[in-house]
């Protein structure tokens, strides 16, 4: 074999691997846990249109229960994904609210989560919630919401990150509202996929 016939399919894997970069989550399975509040069905198949249209991986939405229990299953390895809330989670810190706001909050629990459970909390999406599942809107103890995860799952699908964090900071009061209100009249893959289309992140 000369040199050069060596060289080209090297360079063609390369850059195959290159411009695949969700290529070791294809044909893989993740289960979100959601509970049962309207921003979290929106959410949570927003989470698995997403992260299937930039991976291939394969993602359930699972009806879960309360947050408690939502954070039980991906604790447990029941699932692989859910979405928290930093005043839900927040007594966690043991103290009073920071002075910083809601960033600083953000900031003291994700790194709780990380040192005591192992688990990682993403970029906040945007939104406050959770909302009352009765009138649909937020709850007197809403806080920022983020989906969160634990280091073993990002380690198994490492570019699962850098995927959900696209969404951080897209999904704003106003915007999760109007989906939700779509969601009643549609089906949820479909309202959720047309947004993300809609501001081209599939």
């Amino acid at each position: 074999m000369t040199r050069r016939s060596f060289i080209i399919p090297v360079v063609l894997f390369l850059i195959f691997f290159q411009v695949s970069p969700g290529l070791g989550c294809v044909g893989r399975i993740l289960n979100v846990a959601v509970a049962d509040s309207p921003d979290q069905i929106v959410m949570g198949h927003m989470l698995s249109v997403l992260i299937n249209e930039r991976t291939g991986t394969t993602v359930n939405v699972v009806p879960t229960g309360d947050l408690t229990q939502c954070r039980e299953a991906v604790f447990e390895g029941k699932a692989q994904i859910y979405i928290g809330y930093i005043g839900v989670d927040q007594d966690v810190t043991k103290g009073a609210p920071p002075a910083g706001g809601a960033q600083e909050l953000y900031t003291l629990v994700s790194q709780y989560y990380r040192e005591k459970y192992g688990m990682i909390w993403l970029q906040p999406f945007g939104f406050e919630g959770p909302m009352d599942a009765g009138r649909n809107q937020k709850s007197e103890k809403a806080s920022l919401a983020a989906p969160v995860s634990t280091k073993e799952v990002l380690r198994k699908f490492p570019v699962l990150d850098r995927v959900i964090n696209k969404l951080g900071r897209s999904v704003d009061d106003k915007t999760i509202a109007e989906l939700v209100n779509k969601v009643k009249e549609g089906d949820p893959k479909d309202v959720v996929k047309a947004f993300l289309k809609a501001n081209k992140l599939i």
